[in-house]
């Protein structure tokens, strides 16, 4: 599942704005804003992929782990 919040929190504090993840990414920017808030939580691979290299960091860091 995927951590909108994180994505959130690493965007805010590299600077970006929702519009610039989308300028970068070329997700919109309401695609971006619906996983942020969690209203999307699964999606397709290649966006997580395209998210994580545009805030620098892992595709695992952005997937929240179940709790054992």
């Amino acid at each position: 599942m995927l951590n909108g919040a994180l994505i959130r929190e690493i965007r805010v504090t590299k600077g970006y704005t929702a519009s610039d993840m989308s300028k970068i990414t070329h997700i919109s920017k309401s695609y971006i804003e619906e996983l942020e808030r969690g209203d999307k939580i699964n999606p397709a691979f290649n966006k997580v992929v395209v998210l994580a290299q545009a805030l620098g960091v892992k595709v695992d860091d952005l997937i929240s782990k179940p709790a054992i």
